[in-house]
């Protein structure tokens, strides 16, 4: 299996091939989940002509790590998929490369872009956490993250699968700085940046995100009506793999252009 050196540990990494790609998309996961939850998302992208790839983050997936689900800082999880990135790009090293990722892997892929600017076609973050853990959200046990069967049925049967509760005080720390480094520093990119939420999104509310979008230089936000947390794998998840296809396109165009 695929593993290489990261920035402490060697970590997994998971890749997609589209027949004659255009471009790369980094593809960043959520807390508690793997990229193996991304199978749908990713083959759109490849019928979009993109190739894709992306870590399972440390605690995560194959990379694994004890206790479950715990990192060190969302900046780490930046690290190894710059790492990542480097890895992959030795093959090809001309194809432009955007940034796909989804909560806690949102940040993540923010804080790359931050670190790196002027490398990336395009972010795109989903249900995005930028504002921490919501007072309305914290400590609750019964709040919706998705509506679509078939990846609820994936997340119960996953055997890299994990009680979430022992990590979830370390998630919220590393979130919080990282969101507010975030929210000072992106706004200063000209990247084109997407943001993409569910309307019933517990913990990235939807119009937050479309304030956040007006101060960016190239930001723009959708919600998904009905939609929750985790919008990617939401019964909307098709229409999120277009609106976000689109976006790479479009900023695909004004690079190639």
């Amino acid at each position: 299996m695929p593993f290489i050196d990261g920035y402490r540990h060697p970590f997994y990494y998971r890749s997609w091939r589209a027949d004659h790609p255009r471009a790369r998309v980094l593809l960043l996961h959520g807390f508690g989940e793997n990229t193996g939850h991304y199978h749908r998302l990713a083959h759109a992208l490849n019928a979009g002509g993109y190739d894709v790839f992306g870590p399972d983050h440390v605690g995560h997936g194959h990379t694994g790590g004890t206790p479950r689900g715990y990192f060190p800082s969302v900046a780490e999880l930046a690290e190894n998929a710059a790492i990542l990135v480097d890895h992959i790009e030795t093959d090809e090293p001309t194809l432009p490369v955007a940034i796909v990722g989804h909560s806690l892997g949102a940040l993540a892929g923010a804080m790359l872009a931050i670190s790196e600017p002027g490398k990336w076609t395009c972010l795109a973050m989903t249900g995005a956490p930028l504002w921490g853990l919501p007072a309305a959200a914290a400590g609750r046990t019964d709040l919706v993250m998705s509506r679509d069967e078939a990846y609820l049925d994936a997340l119960a049967n996953d055997p890299l699968g994990f009680d979430t509760g022992p990590a979830e005080s370390n998630l919220w720390s590393a979130i919080g700085l990282a969101g507010s480094r975030i929210r000072c520093s992106l706004p200063a990119l000209g990247l084109p940046v997407l943001l993409v939420n569910g309307e019933h999104d517990a913990f990235a509310p939807a119009p937050q995100a479309v304030d956040f979008a007006a101060e960016l230089m190239s930001g723009r936000a959708v919600t998904i009506a009905g939609g929750y947390h985790d919008i990617p794998n939401d019964r909307a998840h098709a229409e999120v793999g277009r609106i976000i296809i689109d976006a790479l396109d479009q900023s695909l165009h004004s690079v190639l252009a």
